[in-house]
């Protein structure tokens, strides 16, 4: 591999890459959807293959490696994304995308579930230690206040109809 070319090496490193994570994509849409038939790595991901594909040939093909070459390579750059752009905004316009996503977020949650539960348990500890209110103390507190409020509110209430009814029957 040290007598190919940098760019040449570059692509090979590319290549290779694209076609591992577009093999571990197929394997996580196939164990996410098994009533789906298998998919077919190369049907899907073809048109965005043979894009960048043809598009390195044409620019090796055309010129040599040159100063040109940073703009020929913006250009397949440019080009690539956009193939991109419009395979992943097919696929993840799809019910079965939406509901793999959906299953991904509640697998997370799940997995984080534990562990948020021990993390609020030894927050409460170190403010226990330290002699600090916790979050639900401080609600608590504020939830009696509102309610002591609404109480006083009613006092007042009841305490001005009173003494309405006690100006109403003096004699002036």
């Amino acid at each position: 591999m040290a007598d190919q070319p940098a760019a040449t090496q570059l692509f090979d490193i590319w290549k290779r890459q694209l076609e591992e994570s577009t093999q571990a994509w197929t394997r996580l849409l196939g164990q996410q959807t098994p009533q789906a038939p298998p998919l077919d790595p190369a049907a899907f991901w073809r048109p965005v293959l043979n894009q960048g594909l043809e598009t390195w040939a044409r620019m090796f093909a055309q010129t040599p490696a040159s100063p040109e070459m940073l703009t020929q390579w913006k250009q397949f750059l440019d080009q690539w994304i956009d193939a991109w752009s419009r395979a992943l905004g097919q696929t993840m316009g799809t019910e079965q995308f939406a509901k793999l996503i959906n299953q991904q977020l509640d697998a997370m949650l799940a997995a984080q579930a534990p562990g948020r539960k021990m993390f609020d348990q030894q927050v409460e500890q170190m403010l226990q230690t330290f002699n600090l209110p916790s979050r639900a103390q401080l609600t608590g507190v504020a939830k009696q206040i509102v309610e002591l409020e609404d109480r006083i509110e009613r006092l007042e209430d009841k305490l001005g109809a009173v003494l309405r009814r006690l100006e109403a029957r003096e004699p002036r």
